[in-house]
């Protein structure tokens, strides 16, 4: 019996170990090594009023912040909400493996960030070993080119990916939307807003799950014939 209880315990303390505040205090570190490229990480934004300022968080458990989300009883990271909504003029590139520390991600959102995107060898391919709960990416309002589907391509665990509003274009096959299609586990696409025309509906004959897609504001012309293109 008593090596029952003890067996317990050893279990609590290990669940416990290494959290800070009710967050891993590795995760706490990286999330303060993204604070200089998403310097409103531990801000609040809730019920603002035109032209107030947030307030920064007043717990020193990242699992309370905001923008953060955190699986209960081990205290990891599940869900980071980093869009912005200011503006900002300064376009600039994304080391993608500073997200590497979170190993239980979920969702990740990073949309009007002004990311035009990756540091050559850093983009998200670098995730694909460690991040395989990634689920949900929203990549929305910035300024990726057709140069991120590539690396996007090897996320294989993804089943939302929003790329609206950024500057995809229509391509040759080497870089077409048909990288995607990779992405065996993918249900709902968002290319609206993006410069693609109608080439994009011969890029799309392989998303075999895919079950909703947003080509809206995408330059389509003509009168089409939706029903059997798609296999959704």
């Amino acid at each position: 019996m008593e090596s029952k209880w003890l067996a317990m315990v050893l279990v609590v303390l290990s669940l416990g170990s290494g959290l800070c505040d009710g967050c891993l205090e590795e995760e706490r570190f990286a999330l303060f090594q993204l604070k200089p490229f998403f310097e409103f990480i531990d801000y609040k934004f809730q019920d603002l009023d035109y032209g107030s300022k947030p307030e920064k968080e007043s717990s020193s458990n990242c699992c309370e912040w905001e923008r953060v989300e955190c699986y209960p009883i081990s205290g990891r990271v599940t869900h980071l909400f980093l869009n912005y909504y200011g503006y900002n003029e300064m376009h600039w590139y994304l080391n993608a493996s500073l997200f590497l520390p979170f190993e239980e991600l979920q969702n990740l959102s990073l949309s009007w960030n002004s990311i035009a995107g990756c540091v050559a060898n850093q983009g998200f391919e670098r995730l694909s070993s460690k991040l395989d709960k990634l689920e949900n990416l929203d990549l929305s309002e910035n300024h990726f080119n057709n140069s991120i589907l590539a690396s996007l391509s090897e996320l294989s665990s993804l089943k939302s990916l929003n790329l609206a509003g950024n500057v995809l274009t229509r391509s040759n096959p080497t870089n077409g939307i048909e990288m995607l299609s990779k992405l065996n586990n993918l249900e709902t696409l968002d290319l609206s807003f993006n410069r693609l025309g109608n080439k994009i509906l011969s890029q799309l004959d392989d998303f075999a799950c895919l079950k909703s897609l947003d080509l809206g504001y995408c330059g389509l012309k003509g009168t089409l014939d939706i029903q059997g293109m798609f296999p959704f």
